[in-house]
């Protein structure tokens, strides 16, 4: 063994590396370039070797007078440390030599199977993730980086391709000729860890996570403003690379290179759903100013038209009669191959007045025939059915294959009748759902004539519009080709409807309760063929303590307090869904409304749980819809003797086939009220049971759960 430098090297290996020629023929070129990287065998042992440039004069001298080694030797010095202080973090150093002609060489041991950072986020974008193997590399990453930290390992220059994955889950780190040691208590200091992580490249949310991994809390704020002062030098050192250096050969990209920002599309798995990859500041830079003038002029030119119909549609809601409620009322299921089994007996007790179902552009084609098969036994066991066209990014990119996914899908929907309404795109005022502009909205839209041709029988909805972006429906309502228009054809709306926001479908959001703001979007699509109905497509409430299998939870719970946080209990659920079901049937706004799901952790009718073993709990919101769903069977609407107002209490009045009348009955906005009147109900109810089914006293105070009531 001979030592010099602080470092303990072999002495035939340091022999056979000082006469080791990187650019021999038949060696596997890892990197080409200026630090050529090469795999070989150097006195019997696997090894990478990669060769330094040779130095400038003034940058050898600089080096000297700061008492810096050269690039072999110090990256051999730190490695050594390196992995003294945090075993197994960089691969084994073997040696370094120092050429006569200024240029160096360092070797380390081979390390097989190693993956770098780079190449497993490339795949991962890909294969639109999904979004939990994503976070786990998130996770795994950043507490590798915390460790070589705290330990006092400053890299330099720590980008992705230098992080390494090995198979047996540790993250090596490579290039440490830019390193530095500290030898304080708290490891590096904290302007320097944030230099360290603004070389990490990730879409800005997804960045957001990781640096919360990495602290384990909220990060400090000092860190946060010097990574972005950090962050934004390298992006401006990187954009004038090629003036600085505008004669070096450059290499071939030895790594992926990341599809652009707007193209990383991420499905969850867990909340089921695209989850957003830039926080909303970036998505501000890559949507077009079309966002901002197309509505202002759409509402500018149908404000005095709106204003009318919206005066119109007040003058009518709740005037009934609105036939057979129930079978208005449809529950999505997610009909996966692994889980239709389950599904199905549990529709066969729930009995909903429908089934709905979502086709995904991103799904194989295997998983999409299996889920027509299921629409069509559906529909063959009586039910009505309903489909959504959902999109990816991917069916943006693609056009042509978007078309050819709706023409295959649609022509393999069931006829006769059974096919109660064809929901076209999902939310595409969201961009994480792939949409940035209105006029790649334009495009998604030129199939709807086609398929509409296809298939005369079937009622297109579209665009459907999720929350209460009255303002993007406003702008987005002219690009829908005529023939499937809301408001020139007979096409419904189709509106994702969340009231999460605001907990109760009663609570105002400004001016507007659930029932004021389908009014808003009706009267915002009359047309020449009048006003349009409306079909809510979806909605749910998010559950407390679900975590990231909640839509709001989703992809990941960051630590520290939550604020205005809008989930709610499993009671509360429960009871808002019903109501808000009741609510738009009988308002007579929504034809149509369908639960999203029926067996979901986050927001589900139904528990399935965080493992595929695990048993599935039925929740009081399945209790409470299969209730509404039987009381209702067959009966009609007939009027709303109380509607809310000062006292909250809502009585919505049935008339069942029998000819005997119904009656539902709640309060809204907390505490509770006596029953109502016989003068209100407008017969004697003999009979009476609670939301879940259980036999109740007539005359029961009124609180937010609705009461069932029966004339015989």
């Amino acid at each position: 063994m001979t030592e010099g430098n602080d470092i303990v090297q072999d002495a035939d290996f340091a022999r056979a590396l000082d006469a080791f020629d990187p650019e021999a023929p038949g060696l596997e070129v890892l990197q080409a370039g200026r630090n050529l990287t090469v795999k070989a065998r150097i006195g019997g042992v696997a090894a990478v070797v990669k060769r330094f440039p040779s130095r400038s004069p003034l940058r050898a001298a600089l080096d000297r007078a700061a008492g810096k080694a050269p690039k072999a030797t110090r990256s051999m010095r730190i490695a050594s440390e390196l992995r003294r202080r945090v075993p197994g973090a960089t691969p084994a150093p073997l040696g370094a030599a120092e050429l006569p002609d200024g240029r160096g060489l360092f070797a380390t041991a081979f390390e097989p199977g190693l993956v770098s950072m780079t190449r497993a986020l490339a795949t991962l974008y890909a294969g639109n993730g999904p979004c939990e193997e994503l976070v786990a590399l998130l996770e795994r990453v950043a507490r590798a980086c915390r460790a070589w930290h705290d330990a006092g390992f400053w890299h330099g220059d720590l980008g992705n391709q230098n992080v390494q994955l090995a198979p047996d889950g540790r993250v090596l780190t490579l290039d440490l000729d830019r390193a530095r040691l500290f030898d304080g208590p708290g490891g590096v200091p904290l302007r320097f860890r944030a230099r360290d992580l603004s070389r990490i490249a990730l879409p800005s949310d997804f960045l957001r996570v990781f640096f919360e991994m990495y602290w384990r809390d909220v990060p400090p704020r000092e860190f946060l403003r010097a990574e972005s002062r950090f962050r934004r030098a390298f992006a401006l050192h990187t954009a004038t690379r090629r003036w600085r250096h505008p004669f070096r050969k450059r290499a071939p990209a030895a790594e992926p290179v990341y599809p652009p920002p707007p193209d990383i599309w991420i499905w969850d798995r867990k909340s089921e759903q695209a989850v957003s990859t830039m926080r909303s500041r970036d998505r501000r830079k890559w949507q077009s100013s079309s966002r901002l003038w197309r509505p202002l002029a759409a509402l500018a030119r149908g404000a005095v038209r709106s204003r009318r119909a919206s005066a119109a549609l007040a003058a009518e809601e709740f005037a009934g009669p609105v036939r057979d409620v129930a079978s208005r009322l449809f529950v999505s299921v997610s009909a996966d191959p692994d889980r239709l089994d389950r599904e199905r007996a549990l529709l066969g007790e729930l009995s909903p007045g429908g089934v709905h179902v979502r086709l995904y552009f991103h799904e194989s084609d295997e998983t999409t025939a299996s889920k027509l098969r299921a629409i069509a036994e559906f529909a063959e066991r009586g039910w009505s059915v309903a489909a959504s066209l959902v999109q990816s990014r991917a069916a943006v990119l693609r056009p042509e294959d978007w078309r050819a996914f709706c023409e295959r899908a649609v022509s393999a929907l069931p006829r006769g009748g059974a096919v109660r309404f064809v929901e076209y795109l999902h939310a595409p005022n969201r961009v994480k759902w792939g949409v940035w502009t209105y006029a790649e909205l334009r495009a998604l839209l030129a199939p709807l004539p086609a398929l509409r041709a296809m298939r005369p029988d079937l009622r297109f909805a579209a665009p459907p519009v999720i929350d209460f972006e009255w303002d993007w429906f406003a702008g987005a309502l002219p690009l829908v080709p005529s023939a499937c228009r809301p408001g020139v054809s007979d096409a419904p709306l189709a509106l994702e409807l969340y009231l999460d926001r605001r907990g109760a479908p009663e609570n105002p959001q400004g001016r507007w309760d659930g029932v004021a703001k389908l009014r808003r979007f009706r009267a915002l699509a009359v047309g020449p063929g009048g006003i349009p109905d409306a079909i809510v497509t979806e909605f749910n409430w998010p559950l407390a303590g679900t975590g990231e299998w909640s839509p709001v939870g989703s992809p990941y719970v960051s630590p520290g307090a939550r604020t205005g946080d809008p989930s709610v209990g499993e009671d509360d659920a429960a009871r808002f869904a019903v109501r808000w079901m009741l609510l738009g049937v009988c308002s007579g706004h929504a034809s149509a409304m369908s639960f999203w799901s029926l067996a979901a952790h986050g927001f589900g009718l139904v528990d399935p749980g965080t493992e595929a073993a695990a048993p599935w709990r039925r929740r009081p919101a399945f209790g409470a819809l299969r209730q509404l769903f039987a009381f209702l069977r067959g009966c009609d609407f007939e009027s709303a003797p109380l509607r809310g107002g000062a006292s909250g209490v809502w009585l919505l009045r049935f008339a069942a086939p029998d000819g005997s009348r119904r009656a539902v009955a709640w309060k809204s906005g907390g505490g509770e009220a006596p029953s109502p009147s016989r003068d209100a109900f407008g017969f004697a109810p003999v009979r009476a049971f609670g939301s879940a089914g259980a036999p109740v006293a007539v005359d029961v105070p009124l609180r937010g759960d609705p009461v069932y009531y029966l004339e015989r």
